[in-house]
């Protein structure tokens, strides 16, 4: 029996030692056209740019956490009322479905916490923050992309806010029926490092 639960523990360090040795990590970077739902807001446009780290679990299969800052919100189109403007750190946690093994293209899929810079609860709880925006928005991501063997990465994709802006429905100037979810359409690019020479 200890014989068998060594032979387990040792295929699983090796395991592990592999997904290590294969994780590549990477520099991503794009522009965002986003918007706020049941809002009078215009589209409004921004960037995002952060890190992430590819680990490789299958040959069609890839985990892909990712920090990035993004800039979001909507446009004022009357003389009322200004501009929303919403900086989130987002921790993302997409899953990369390729249709080849050899990479290539592919389907993102995942979920994600966007965390208001300005606003999050540590301000709010000094009074240092506008509670008429939420803290945090739990999202959903989907898209695609196609991966080159250099490293290089193209994507398109869709982030979905699941938390409505005015959490606290303090704010009935931009409010119609319905939540304010934020929606964001995201295009870029994303270079993978290689650290090892049997990575692929």
């Amino acid at each position: 029996m200890k014989t068998l639960k060594f032979f387990i523990l040792a295929m699983a360090l090796c395991n592990i030692g592999t997904v290590m040795a294969q994780t590549r990590p990477g520099i991503k970077a794009g522009l965002n056209s986003s918007n706020i739902s049941n809002t009078s807001l215009d589209t409004k446009s921004g960037i995002y740019i952060g890190a992430f780290a590819d680990i490789p679990i299958m040959d069609y299969y890839s985990l892909q956490p990712e920090l990035l800052y993004s800039s979001q919100g909507g446009n004022s189109n009357s003389p009322l009322y200004g501009d929303v403007n919403i900086n989130y750190f987002s921790i993302g946690l997409p899953n990369k479905f390729y249709v080849s093994p050899d990479k290539g293209f592919h389907f993102t899929l995942g979920l994600g916490l966007d965390i208001n810079f300005e606003n999050n609860f540590v301000n709010l709880t000094n009074f240092n923050g506008d509670d008429e925006i939420s803290p945090v928005d739990v999202t959903v991501i989907g898209g695609i992309g196609y991966e080159f063997g250099f490293g290089l990465i193209l994507e398109a994709r869709y982030k979905q806010g699941t938390i409505s802006v005015d959490f606290f429905g303090e704010d009935d100037l931009y409010e119609e029926t319905g939540s304010n979810l934020n929606g964001v359409f995201q295009i870029g690019a994303a270079y993978k490092f290689k650290l090892y020479k049997n990575a692929d």
